[in-house]
């Protein structure tokens, strides 16, 4: 059994957090797309923007229920304000 450093175990998480990061946006991005059609540039630069999981899990979440890709822009914008 091979253990890990402690500066290698803070790697692997960093990295797992970062894959899950990219997966929300990524997921979040396909389920606009497939609705809307069309994610602007501006949106995807604002997701990428994002670093808490919590906030892009409930972002993902809201893509079902949102009316267009303005009232979900519109989200974002709400959530960024409460977290200043």
């Amino acid at each position: 059994m091979e253990f890990l450093s402690t500066m290698e175990e803070l790697a692997i998480e960093r990295g797992e957090k970062r894959g899950a990061k990219e997966a929300h946006i990524q997921d979040i991005i396909d389920l606009l797309q497939k609705r809307f059609n069309s994610v602007p540039e501006t949106l995807i630069i604002a997701l990428n923007n994002i670093e808490d999981l919590a906030q892009l899990k409930q972002l993902l979440l809201e893509t079902i229920s949102v009316n267009s890709v303005v009232e979900f822009e519109e989200l974002i914008k709400d959530s960024s304000h409460q977290e200043n």
